[in-house]
């Protein structure tokens, strides 16, 4: 059964976060600040980022949060964060910032600190910017916080301010022909709130990109369209797709990567083998700043201090367990096992 935060804030509590919500969306920039913003070709544009908050299957406070970096336009990732977290805040609609955002916040913070020349100039967030019951959403809340540009891309519609998803709002889906077709999300106050974007020819659902902070919203839209290799934007499809590399697997057992058998003897919480280029840090984050190349019969040990060394060659390596790990949670699982790896 899942472990269930609680289901309503104390007053108090909910009295100060509604104080703290006006506060922030009072600093939000929606308009251009950088001059690759300005450039029709993101002239001077190098990184863009892509955040997610992920949870463990059947458990509301167990999650991943995780940041990724790309090289633009290349859309090459050239750094990833993941680290498991606990989300003890309860969800309330309108304020999931307050549940979500604080570990993405340490993420940027980790990376500032580690590699401060990979910083993204950009973030994109899969959820929400100025479209949202406050007009301050998570990627707006992001954006004031990192001082960081933000987009809010959201994969479906947020219902609010008279939008709907009804028949007229099908429509005007329909009538879009070709990727970078769009059309505004106008709410019953007459404000524009986002746009609906067709991001790839063959895609027939849209995107909805609003403004985060520090970006305009024709801006928001271009580069959302520019990132897009199909449907979602890379730097939200990559993040979204690593998050799962830091879930435990077979809830527990050492198995491979993907959910493999379990085997006699498989030790709980145990890594898969990992290979040069992986940092283990003892909050149990890791950060991968070039591909898991490795070779056939390489191992890995993790030391109590959280540092990865290689190990000499033996012919079929045991996945290892990580003294590093969070205290009884699941450490992240990096990477996949290396050739000639067989699984425990």
């Amino acid at each position: 059964m899942a472990r269930e935060a609680a289901q309503w804030p104390p007053e108090e509590t909910l009295s100060l976060w509604k104080r703290e919500q006006a506060r922030l969306k009072a600093l939000v920039v929606d308009r251009d600040t950088e001059a690759w913003q300005r450039d029709a070709a993101f002239l001077g544009l190098q990184r863009v980022g892509g955040v997610d908050v992920s949870f463990v299957k059947g458990d509301s406070i167990s999650a991943c949060a995780s940041l990724v970096v790309l090289s633009y336009p290349e859309l090459e990732v050239v750094y990833e964060d993941c680290c498991m977290v606990s989300l003890t805040a309860p969800y309330v609609s309108g304020f999931l910032a307050f549940r979500e955002v604080p570990f993405l916040v340490d993420a940027v913070r980790r990376l500032r600190e580690k590699e401060p020349r990979l910083v993204p100039q950009v973030l994109l967030v899969d959820g929400n910017g100025v479209l949202h019951h406050q007009g301050f959403g998570v990627a707006c809340h992001l954006g004031v916080l990192t001082d960081l540009p933000c987009i809010g891309v959201a994969k479906k519609l947020l219902q609010v301010d008279g939008l709907e998803n009804n028949a007229r709002h099908k429509e005007k889906i329909r009538l879009l022909r070709a990727g970078g077709d769009s059309f505004p999300l106008i709410g019953g106050s007459g404000t524009v709130l986002g746009m609906a974007l067709k991001s790839h020819d063959h895609s027939s659902k849209p995107l909805y990109v609003s403004v985060g902070h520090k970006i305009s919203l024709e801006a928001a839209v271009r580069l959302t369209q520019g990132c897009c290799r199909f449907r979602v934007p890379e730097p939200v499809r990559q993040v979204g797709g690593r998050v799962h590399l830091c879930f435990p697997v077979n809830t527990g057992t050492c198995g491979r990567a993907l959910g493999g058998r379990r085997g006699a003897g498989a030790q709980p919480w145990a890594l898969p083998c990992l290979g040069p280029g992986v940092r283990c840090a003892p909050a149990g984050s890791f950060s991968l700043l070039h591909p898991i190349l490795g070779s056939p019969g390489a191992s890995a040990d993790v030391s109590s201090g959280g540092r990865v060394a290689r190990q000499p060659s033996r012919p079929a390596p045991q996945c290892l367990t990580c003294p590093a790990g969070l205290g009884g949670s699941p450490h992240p699982l990096l990477g996949r096992p290396l050739r000639g790896c067989r699984p425990c």
